[in-house]
């Protein structure tokens, strides 16, 4: 892995003779937030590195943010040659990225939320970590904002995943500066080489799995970096369409266990499989939960917690029957 002097430069380099950082295309798909679409490009325009190409998503219906990138351009035109357009008409997250990874040209895709603000140094730490050929990713901090508060209780471990499939991310919040490998990168504040990645699965309902999806599969060519000084600044803002951020209703249990299941048996093998479906029948994921868990809430939650454990059973079933369809094709 490429160490990064305290100024952000690759440790080793000579002046006049450093390598040259590969080309990197920057994705933001954005949907119905306008103001926060503005904030993220004025960000990727103060960096201390540039993209050679931007490339903004945006529902071909959403009149309000395309009249917002227009004033933007209009405002900026030294980003007039940087910057492309994707429009498509199929909502989810997986048909937005998808039209933006086909208009990609740079070696390096580097996915950013609408409702984060990249720090100076952001591309140029991602960047220098491509210098080592294992890897294949590279990743960073997302610092959630709360109003004035920020969602720090920091944790030592980082982007892995148990052996029965159980998904740590804590990429908001890591208890050390220095990179590390880790197993799958978060979709607010990641990259990846291009030959890295065919695009997200559309099997994937929600908006939660996508990101770790990808991870796994580029993983099995390379290693994956996640540098918490490769900071965004995140500001969540509420999802227009689709789930919402924390699953609170049985549609949404169900698409997150779906996921769940379908994202891990895709990737797990052998005896890994089986204690994956144990692990969601007896455990399971905060609001998908499993039985012996359902059953201590009831209680206090009485009929809500067993029409959530119902819920998750549905897309568990769900979800394995989507990795046996898929397995087939």
């Amino acid at each position: 892995m490429c160490d990064l002097r305290p100024d952000g430069h690759a440790a080793g380099e000579r002046d006049g003779g450093s390598a040259q950082p590969p080309t990197a295309t920057v994705l933001v798909p954005s949907y119905r937030r306008p103001d926060a679409l503005r904030s993220c490009l004025d960000g990727l325009l103060a960096g201390t590195h540039l993209p050679e190409q931007i490339v903004v998503v945006l529902r071909d219906t959403d009149a309000g943010s395309h009249a917002a990138l227009q004033a933007w351009l209009a405002e900026h035109a030294e980003a007039q040659t940087l910057l492309d357009l994707a429009e498509v008409s199929e909502p989810g997250q997986c048909a937005a990225t998808n039209a933006g990874i086909a208009l990609a040209t740079g070696e390096i895709v580097c996915f950013i939320d609408d409702d984060c603000v990249s720090t100076a140094q952001w591309l140029e730490r991602l960047l220098a970590h491509y210098a080592d050929p294992e890897v294949v990713g590279a990743g960073g901090r997302d610092v959630v904002h709360h109003g004035d508060e920020i969602e720090f209780s920091p944790q030592p471990v980082v982007g892995r995943l148990t052996w029965c499939g159980r998904v740590i991310g804590n990429h908001h919040q890591p208890a050390f500066t220095e990179p590390r490998r880790v197993q799958h990168l978060k979709g607010a504040n990641m990259s990846f080489r291009r030959g890295a990645i065919t695009g997200f699965d559309p099997r994937i309902r929600g908006a939660h799995f996508s990101d770790t999806d990808v991870s796994l599969a580029a993983g099995r060519s390379g290693a994956l970096v996640y540098d918490p000084l490769a900071q965004v600044d995140h500001y969540p803002a509420a999802r227009t369409g689709g789930f919402a951020r924390q699953p609170e209703r049985a549609e949404e249990i169900a698409a997150d266990a779906h996921d769940a299941a379908y994202v891990m048996l895709k990737h797990l093998r052998g005896p890994r499989t089986a204690a994956f479906v144990a692990f969601m029948l007896l455990i399971g994921r905060p609001k998908a939960c499993g039985l012996p868990r359902m059953i201590a809430a009831l209680p206090h939650e009485r009929w809500s917690a067993v029409r959530r454990w119902l819920a998750a059973m549905a897309g568990l079933r769900a979800g394995m029957r989507t990795a046996r369809e898929a397995a087939r094709r």
